[in-house]
Parts: C-alpha cells; sequence; structure tokens
C-alpha cells in the first residue's frame, strides 16, 4: 500500500507542477486512474501517449519504451521473453505508414526474467523480422523452441517489393535467438500462425474486397530446411474449392481444426460463405462489425502428415467477427473470441462463439464498450464521411488482436482495444461478459497479449508506449 501511496503523490505532484510523468523502464505500482469521461471514449490527446496512463483494476509491474520507436503492432513469446514486431505505423490521417529502417527496428527481443525491469536483449533484423508487424509468433514444445517472423503482407508496396520472407529461429535459449533457416513465401503473408506441434506454419493471404486469398503453408518439421507444401483454398464436402480472405488462424489442442477469421470469398453462398455483394469494391460492409465471419476447418489431413492434404471446411458462423479468433473453455464447453476491426465510430468488439456444436456454432455474446454503442458517437468528420466510415478519426475504440488468460480454463478475456487500451472482461459468464479492468496509456494498443501463469502477469505491447507487464490489483 505504500507503494501505491508514494505513486500517487508522485502523479498529483507532476500534474499540480503542469509537468508531464515519466515512463520509466520499471515502475512499481499506481493506483486506479479513471478514464475521465465516457467507457473507451475519445480523448482530447486522440491517440498519443498520456503523462499518466488511466487504469483501473491493475498495477503497473514493468515498463519497456523500446526506445520509443513507435508501430509495435503485435507480440509473441516463449519462455521469461517476448517478442515485439515494428515496421508499420498508422499516420494521423488513419493512412498506413512504412517505418524508417534504423538500430531499433525489427523485432525486440524481450528479457522478462525480471518482470519489473524487462530488457531488450537485442533487436532481430534479418528479412524475415525487419518488416514482420503483425507476422509474428512462436511456440514452446518439450525439447523444441521456435519462433517465426516474416514480412508482413498487409498493405500492397507499404513494405518495398512484394518479397515475403520466412525466418526461423530456435529460442531455446529464448533471449538469445539462433537462425535456423531464412526462406521465401510465393507471396507475403498477412499473419502467420505455428500449427500446435511446431511442424508446419500457416500464412494467410488477405485481400478483403476481392475475396480471393487463401493459406499457404509452410512445413518446417525440419527447421534448417523447411519447404513450401503450396497455396490452400476451401474444399467443400463436395470436393469444389473457392478462394476466400482470411486474416487470422489458431487451432484447437489436438491440431485438427483450424479456426480462421475471413472478411469475404469467392464462394457462392453469401451468409456462410461470406461472398462480397460487389467484388473488388471497397465498402464499409465488406470489413464492418457483421462483416464475414469465422471457418472452421478440419485439417486433420495436415495433422496427420497426409499425401494430399486439403482445408476441408467444416461450417462457419457468419457476424461473428473476422480478425482473430481464438479458442476458449469456459465452464467446460468450447468457444470461440473473435472480433472486427477498423471503422469509424461504433467501431469492432470481441463477439463469444458457442462451438459445443460444431455443425451450428451460434454467437452467444459480445463485450462492448459504452464508446461502441452507437447513441454515444461523435458527429463523423469529413473523412470518415468521404470513406464510408471505413476510415475513424484517431482514439476510436475498436478491438484488434483477441487473447484470453488460458484456452483451455478461460476466466478472463484480454483484449487489445487500440486506444481505449487492454481491456480485461470476466467471461464466466458467456452470453455477458463484464469488465474488471483496464490499462489505457493512451497511444493504440493492438498486441497479441499473454497471461503468464507462473507470475500471473499480463505481457502487452503498444504502438508508441512500448511493452508493459501488469497485473491485477485483485486477482
Amino acid at each position: 500500500m505504500q507503494g501505491s501511496y508514494r505513486a500517487a503523490m508522485m502523479v498529483i505532484l507532476f500534474l499540480a507542477a503542469g509537468c508531464s510523468l515519466p515512463l520509466p523502464n520499471s515502475v512499481s505500482a499506481t493506483l486506479d486512474w479513471p478514464e475521465p469521461d465516457l467507457q473507451g471514449g475519445l480523448l482530447p490527446s486522440g491517440n498519443a501517449v498520456l503523462p499518466v496512463p488511466y487504469s483501473h483494476g491493475v498495477e503497473v509491474v514493468g515498463h519497456n519504451s523500446l526506445g520509443d520507436r513507435g508501430g509495435n503492432l503485435t507480440m509473441a513469446w516463449a519462455g521469461n521473453c517476448a517478442y515485439v514486431a515494428n515496421g508499420m505505423t498508422i499516420g494521423d490521417d488513419g493512412q498506413p505508414k512504412a517505418q524508417p529502417i534504423g538500430p531499433m527496428s525489427g523485432v525486440a527481443v524481450i528479457d522478462v526474467s525480471n518482470p519489473t525491469a524487462p530488457i531488450v536483449r537485442q533487436y532481430l533484423q534479418d528479412r524475415g523480422s525487419l518488416h514482420a508487424t503483425e507476422t509474428l509468433d512462436a511456440v514452446s514444445l518439450p525439447g523444441k523452441h521456435l519462433l517465426a517472423a516474416s514480412t508482413y503482407g498487409g498493405v500492397a508496396g507499404i513494405n518495398g517489393p512484394p518479397e515475403g520472407w520466412l525466418s526461423l529461429f530456435d529460442v531455446s535459449a529464448c533471449a538469445n535467438p539462433r537462425m535456423l533457416a531464412e526462406i521465401r513465401w510465393p507471396e507475403p503473408s498477412h499473419t502467420i500462425a505455428i500449427s500446435p506441434d511446431a511442424r508446419l506454419v500457416f500464412g494467410t493471404i488477405l485481400n478483403p474486397f476481392t475475396g480471393a486469398g487463401g493459406i499457404q503453408v509452410m512445413d518446417i518439421s525440419n527447421p534448417a530446411a523447411p519447404h513450401f507444401l503450396g497455396r490452400f483454398e476451401a474444399t467443400r464436402s463436395d470436393g469444389t474449392s473457392f478462394g476466400f480472405a482470411p486474416h487470422a488462424v489458431s487451432f484447437s489442442a489436438d491440431g485438427n481444426r483450424l479456426y480462421v477469421g475471413v472478411t469475404t470469398s469467392q464462394g457462392a453462398d453469401s451468409t456462410r460463405e461470406f461472398r462480397n455483394a460487389s467484388p473488388g469494391v471497397p465498402s464499409p460492409a465488406s470489413i464492418s462489425q457483421d462483416a464475414g465471419g469465422i471457418f472452421i476447418f478440419d485439417i486433420s489431413s495436415f495433422a496427420n502428415n497426409g499425401p494430399d492434404p486439403i482445408l476441408r471446411l467444416v461450417t462457419s458462423v457468419a457476424a461473428a467477427g473476422w480478425h482473430s479468433p481464438v479458442p476458449a473453455t469456459i465452464n467446460n464447453q468450447p468457444f470461440l473470441v473473435n472480433a472486427g476491426e477498423l471503422g469509424a465510430c461504433p467501431g469492432a468488439w470481441p463477439r463469444i462463439v458457442s462451438i459445443a456444436d460444431e455443425m451450428t456454432p451460434t454467437v452467444i455474446g459480445e463485450f462492448r464498450l459504452a464508446a461502441n454503442l452507437p447513441e454515444n458517437c461523435p458527429e463523423q468528420t469529413p473523412m470518415e464521411q468521404a470513406t464510408g466510415g471505413m476510415v475513424g478519426r484517431p482514439g476510436i475504440a475498436s478491438s484488434h488482436f483477441n487473447d484470453v488468460d488460458d484456452p483451455n480454463d478461460t476466466r478472463l478475456g484480454l483484449f487489445s482495444f487500440q486506444a481505449a487500451g487492454l481491456r480485461i472482461a470476466d467471461l464466466s459468464n458467456p452470453a455477458a461478459p463484464r469488465e474488471i479492468a483496464y490499462f489505457r496509456p493512451g497511444d493504440e494498443c493492438m498486441s497479441r497479449v499473454r497471461y503468464d501463469q507462473e507470475t500471473s502477469t499480463i505481457w502487452f505491447a503498444c504502438n508508441q508506449s512500448g511493452f508493459w507487464v501488469i497485473s491485477l490489483s485483485n486477482p
């Protein structure tokens, strides 16, 4: 309590003096500093780093600014280390911008063995790591610890020529990654995911407005000599296939199911295959909160190392979000947590999907902030009007990557809500999630989120303020 009191007094004294509170690499504690108005609402600072983060129900354990480099869009982890990628940032006009290459570019390797003082050990700057942006994953198995970083295929030309490099590292000594291989994809991937057995890398090819694309797969069973398996479309039960635009994927624990967030497709069924009503034409409807949904694929032919693997479409669920589905087990029942992305107010927010009956998955709940309610939206700006709401003003509360504390015994939803910060929800009643804590440094928090079971800490990264370690005040 003494540490919290001291931290509060520091805040009061700095603000009274008209000064900005610094963000040191190690912060011992914090008191609640509630948002000034609407839950997740716009701040006068837009999406700039605040002198003092708004927070409720959490304590700051540790922090590293990553040299104020910016663009920290996603994170992976292995052992006591976190890996944070950059390469692209979003300007005040809402448009993506490539970042200049410098000594702190690439994937930051952060040693979190002491959570109160996370230390950057190095920056990976090989061809896969230099512009990874959202294209990063890691897996730890007994005797096999791998990190994969890949050139981001997010926006055409943003990272120069369309060369999609994939770099693989042994991270058995997590703070000292050892490169095993560097290989080119046929096309850059938008996101990547390593299979649960660490034998395959799945990379998404996203063309959101045309519905074209699919998933490319790299065999890394020998990570020193990976080889490309192919690019795969969705295969229906009758054997016909169609292209689709996937954003991100996750796996069932046994590796036999692939859960994919999908914007649109070139299929024939506008409800179950998310056909774009106007193929090739950018429209708010094609990336809105109700656009697309989740495809559930049977990938047992990949898991069993079959000779002719396919993505066999089992079922889909519309209007379940298209960004980054993750499995959850709540009260011993299976669920998926997913959301959309982008857009003007009301933005995007997580939705909870029951997959207890896999053939009829159902959206049963959602987690909205007050800022995601239409009645709380401000009048649209000229940019929002001109783009039909596809490009929102700085500071909008809109979800990005979704995570949970434990996919096998889920209590908490850990939601990166961009300018609204990290929001933490109690998912014990999946039909009615409720917020129990938040941490809002002012800039956009967009990364994956780790709940570290050993230390009961929560790790994540934000675009400008860097890498954070927090804990719940009342676990």
